[in-house]
Order: C-alpha cells, then sequence, then structure tokens
C-alpha cells in the first residue's frame, strides 16, 4: 500500500462526540470567516532558535479562496518564510467581542511568493479592502505571499468544535466561469458606481446599512468592504455569467 502522509494538524488523541456538542454548519462558518475577517495572526519559525513568532497581519482573498498577505522584505516574518515556507494563519473577528465565543479559523500550510505578473493584480485586490495600504504597498521592498493551505480546523465558539474540514471545502470553483472572472473588476466599478447598490447587497448579507464597496466577485459570491467591517454575500446557487450575476443580485419587485 502507498505510504499516507500524516496530516499537518496532528489530531488530540481524544474522542470527541459530535452529538454532545452544539450543530453548526462548520463549512459555511469556515468560508464566512475565511471571507470577512480583517485581520489574521500569522505564525512562521524563526530559522535559528526554531521558536514560533507571531505577528498581525491583514488577509487578502483570491478569486479561487486562496488567501495572500503582505510583508516587508526586512521584517522578520518574511526573513523567516524565506527559510522555511511553512506558517500558520489563524483567523477571527478580532476586536468584537470574546474571541473564544466567536468562530477562529486556523490554516496550515506552505507560503510562495507572488510573481511579478500576478502582483499588480493582487494589489488591487488588497487595495479594495483595505484602501490604507497605498500607504505601505509602495515600499521597495513589498512581497505578496498566498497560502497554499495543507490543514484546516475551525471552532465555531463553546461546544462547537469540527476536525472534518479540509482544504477543499474553502475553496472556490473557477471551472467554466472565465466570463464572468474575466468581468469581475469592471463589474465591481459598475456596481460600485451605482449610488446605494454595494450598501444594498451588504444588508443582505447580513450586514448594516453603510458606505460600502465591492471588492471582489467570483462565482460563488461577493466580497464587501467598508472603512471598519467586511461582509460576504453568499449566492444561493453557482453563477458563471454575467447575466447569471445580474439575476442574482437583482432587487426584488415589491
Amino acid at each position: 500500500m502507498p505510504d499516507v502522509a500524516p496530516p499537518v494538524i496532528t489530531p488530540r488523541g481524544a474522542k470527541i462526540e459530535p452529538s454532545a456538542g452544539a450543530p453548526f454548519e462548520a463549512v459555511r462558518v469556515a468560508r464566512d470567516v475565511l471571507h470577512t475577517s480583517r485581520t489574521a495572526a500569522l505564525a512562521t519559525l524563526d530559522p535559528v532558535s526554531s521558536y514560533p513568532y507571531t505577528t498581525a497581519t491583514n488577509i487578502g482573498i483570491e478569486p479561487d479562496g486562496t488567501p495572500f498577505f503582505f510583508a516587508a522584505g526586512l521584517a522578520l516574518h518574511a526573513r523567516n518564510m524565506e527559510a522555511d515556507p511553512r506558517v500558520s494563519l489563524t483567523l477571527a473577528p478580532f476586536g468584537k467581542g470574546d474571541a473564544l465565543t466567536l468562530p477562529r479559523l486556523t490554516l496550515v500550510g506552505k507560503v510562495e511568493q507572488l510573481g511579478p505578473d500576478e502582483t499588480q493584480l493582487a494589489i488591487r485586490r488588497y487595495i479594495a479592502r483595505y484602501p490604507k495600504a497605498k500607504l505601505y504597498l509602495s515600499l521597495p521592498d513589498t512581497r505578496l505571499y498566498r497560502l497554499r493551505t495543507e490543514g484546516v480546523q475551525i471552532n465555531g465558539g463553546p461546544a462547537r468544535n469540527a476536525s472534518n474540514i479540509t482544504p477543499a471545502d474553502l475553496r472556490t470553483d473557477l471551472s467554466g466561469a472565465a466570463e464572468l472572472m474575466a468581468a469581475t473588476e469592471s463589474e465591481a466599478a459598475r456596481l460600485n458606481a451605482i449610488k446605494g447598490e454595494a450598501s444594498r447587497l451588504a444588508v443582505l448579507a447580513g450586514a448594516k446599512a453603510g458606505r460600502w464597496t465591492i471588492t471582489s466577485i467570483d462565482p460563488d459570491g461577493i466580497d464587501l468592504a467598508s472603512a471598519s467591517d467586511l461582509a460576504r454575500l453568499w449566492f444561493a446557487e453557482r453563477v458563471a455569467a454575467l447575466n447569471e450575476l445580474e439575476q442574482r443580485i437583482a432587487p426584488i419587485a415589491e
């Protein structure tokens, strides 16, 4: 039989009885946390001491659900990642209450630096989520890293644990959606130009009305940002073309 690689997140070794915990939609919660967390704890490994080194960072999301983030070349965590690409990201709604009562998502995997041909588009996506990022993305040693996730752990809050989530559960399938993906930037700009449209979509996503901006569109939904929050509008059904998108987000007639 072929060798099976051990999991990158070692199980506790103690059986957790699912019926003892409160039920929750683990995959949906995990994807919500991924798309709406403004801040993440990034843990890297010091190349000399081997101790973990943790810092806080912002998270961008590529259309297929892959997280990416900024690092200055002089930063300690950038040095660490160049020596050892293994990292861990923990995403949570930091600053919104007791962290242990809210969902937390931990991702483990290896990072890779985005190439020159990918950087400009990634920077535009990042700035759409974090407009003040213009201040530091212009630094000469700016680097962007994506995380190739190999292990996932979601905790939905007290008595809501799930260890059967896989990296594939967090991915957005882009196959067959070339038409939509080719037009997402221009379509987001068009919708943002319509007064109140982004706010309407944010409210549909469960957020409060306010000054919102559509930051990205993919076959599964729309990401939105305000000055202090992020929101995700999930489509009831996957979309692959612009006419399908228009149908999904069209206002319901009174």
